[in-house]
């Protein structure tokens, strides 16, 4: 219901909307030219992530990044890395994906819509793994899935409580 509250407020169907998981942080100040500059390069998209600090999906963590790593300053370090190396790079996920970040158009929103939300009642669960369904509904639809190679985020996730604590999403 959230995620379509937002996209309700949205009148162009071209336009982009990026949502992010509420335990995550930008670590650059340009981070909306940069996502602007991925979203116009490839306009094709359904539905663009990128590499964030921790991640139940090894493919969303770039090769060697220290997941428990809790210095603020290493993980900027790894975001300007990360940008000036591979800005601009795209990796096509076939598969679903971790919602610390995504970015997409009011279309493909209004497209995948009544599958998510037939997804959502089916399993009476209101936030936990709808970003599964959402990736789910993007590549069922026959639409891209890009990771921004070039953007790092950092996300909390659990990182003091570990990966298995989900006390507070009761």
């Amino acid at each position: 219901e959230a995620y379509d509250a937002c996209m309700n407020l949205i009148a162009n169907p071209n336009d982009w909307v990026c949502f992010t998981d509420g335990d995550t942080a930008f670590l650059l100040p340009d981070f909306g030219h940069q996502v602007k500059s991925y979203t116009e390069r490839y306009p094709d998209t359904g539905l663009f992530t990128c590499y964030a600090s921790r991640c139940h999906y090894q493919e969303q963590v770039r090769r060697g990044t220290d997941m428990g790593n809790r210095d603020i300053l290493y993980h900027r370090q790894q975001a300007e890395t990360i940008r000036r190396e591979l800005d601009g790079q795209i990796k096509e996920m076939d598969r679903r994906i971790a919602g610390h970040l995504m970015v997409i158009q009011k279309k493909t929103w209004t497209l995948i819509r009544p599958e998510v939300a037939r997804k959502v009642a089916e399993q009476q669960k209101q936030i936990l793994g709808v970003d599964t369904k959402i990736s789910n509904a993007v590549l069922a639809a026959g639409l891209k899935i890009r990771l921004m190679r070039g953007m790092y985020i950092f996300h909390y996730l659990r990182l003091k409580e570990g990966f298995a604590f989900k006390q507070h999403l009761v």
